[in-house]
């Protein structure tokens, strides 16, 4: 029986976590900046 499969599996999970572990901080730190403006035009909306 040939291991390949699981080889390839192992690869291609290692891959989709690494690239997780890249992009996640991206989408964060959007999200976070999309929060402050809108909290700064509330903010700015009331004075």
């Amino acid at each position: 029986m040939s291991h390949t499969p699981f080889i390839l599996a192992a690869y291609l999970i290692s891959a989709v976590v690494l690239f997780w572990a890249a992009i996640a901080p991206v989408l964060n730190k959007r999200s976070l900046l999309r929060q402050l403006k809108n909290r700064q035009a509330q903010m700015d909306k009331t004075q």
